[in-house]
């Protein structure tokens, strides 16, 4: 009798761990985990975007892993809501979900092949530098001075794409080999 409820019980927690709720809280605690290592490593390297190396591997990562289509703007949710409380970063966590929406998009457009999926890193390249892109508005508009472009106005958009793309490149990578390792 004891064999049929611990059968019972492995049942249950297996179902538990592939619920959609859980799927769901799981993609949520990625983006809870990249913004966390974003706010917590912030050293003075004189590298723009060098977080984009960790917060696109991870977005890139659950967006092609997962099944859903809104799985990174999910991640980047989790994302917004540890910046708001880990740091109260608006800013932050502003971009960390545009960038998730903009992943999501940009997958959705080519992952109709796989030829042109191996151009997801290049175009999150160009997603990671959606933070000058708002500096330099920011900077335009309203006036707020920033270091970052104290070497000038290209260095920040180039070490932000290769950050961003490198980035979801690892990201891109280590998703294609799980998906080799479990077929």
């Amino acid at each position: 009798m004891s064999g049929k409820s611990l059968q019972k019980a492995i049942s249950n927690s297996s179902e538990l761990f592939n619920s959609s709720l859980s799927k769901h809280a799981l993609i949520a605690l990625a983006g809870v985990i990249a913004m966390l290592l974003h706010e917590s490593f912030r050293y003075g390297l004189d590298l723009p975007g060098r977080q984009g190396l960790t917060l696109m591997a991870i977005l890139v990562f659950v967006r092609c892993a997962s099944p859903y289509n809104y799985s990174s703007t999910l991640a980047g949710a989790g994302g917004l809501v540890a910046a708001l409380i880990w740091r109260d970063n608006p800013t932050a966590a502003v971009i960390v979900l545009s960038q998730g929406i903009f992943i999501d998009l940009l997958y959705r457009q080519l992952s109709r092949s796989p030829i042109t999926l191996w151009l997801l890193p290049v175009g999150v390249g160009f997603i990671h530098m959606i933070k000058p892109m708002l500096k330099v508005g920011l900077m335009v508009v309203a006036g707020i001075e920033t270091d970052s472009f104290r070497h000038g106005l290209a260095y920040p958009f180039i070490t932000h794409f290769l950050f961003g793309g490198v980035g979801a490149l690892i990201g891109f990578m280590a998703w294609r080999s799980l998906k080799k390792h479990t077929q």
